[in-house]
């Protein structure tokens, strides 16, 4: 428990020293912590989290002015009640992202997650990729926008594909993706993926814009 308390408190001394000096660290990030899994995770001053999964990802500064910090089951609780975000498409996965690649397959953002469900490849050799949409947002949301991050078995990044994976019909709300629902995407043909690099099917996703209505 006073490990605990003491893990809170150093975390809530770097949210107030990233706000009284904002020209050094960037807002978006506060501080890196490891999991006791050795899965790290980056803390956002908007109470969002993200894996920390790729060899590219931009640290540096973090980890210069904030401690790296081994966390509880309680800290990862607190951090599951908000947004996820996942990590941005970079050019090679972690060792420790290799090994957890099933956590990379799933992103949320504003109350909506996306995630993989499943592919097939079809006898032009392209690669076809099917998601499912859940939404606890009040907003209505007719166009969300994904970024598709394939990785060779290796690690090494193949391409980046960026689809709208929802896209209502106009002037037809029943077509909006509302609070509550479950939905699945269409299939998106994604070209110049070697199947023989693919057999782990590893990817990263990423919500990068979403449109809604009242």
């Amino acid at each position: 428990m006073h490990k605990t308390l003491l893990t809170y408190l150093a975390i809530t001394l770097m949210l107030f020293s990233v706000s009284a000096y904002p020209a050094e660290i960037p807002p978006e990030k506060v501080a890196i912590v490891t999991l006791e899994n050795g899965a790290k995770i980056q803390i956002n001053d908007d109470f969002t989290w993200e894996y920390v999964f790729l060899e590219n990802q931009t640290t540096n500064k973090l980890d210069a002015n904030a401690a790296t910090v081994t966390t509880s089951a309680a800290v990862v609780a607190t951090a599951e009640q908000s947004s996820v975000t996942s990590p941005v498409v970079a050019d090679t996965l972690t060792t420790s992202a290799m090994k957890q690649a099933t956590l990379l397959k799933s992103t949320a953002k504003n109350g909506v997650k996306v995630s993989y469900l499943n592919s097939q490849w079809d006898d032009k050799n392209r690669l076809g990729l099917t998601f499912e949409l859940s939404s606890n947002s009040p907003e209505h949301y007719v166009v969300i926008e994904l970024e598709i991050g394939l990785f060779s078995d290796s690690g090494s990044l193949i391409k980046k594909e960026t689809v709208k994976v929802w896209k209502a019909i106009f002037r037809m709300p029943e077509s909006y993706l509302r609070k509550g629902q479950i939905r699945e995407s269409r299939e998106f043909w994604i070209e110049g993926i070697d199947k023989q690099q693919w057999k782990k099917q590893l990817m990263t996703l990423k919500i990068t814009e979403m449109d809604s209505r009242m």
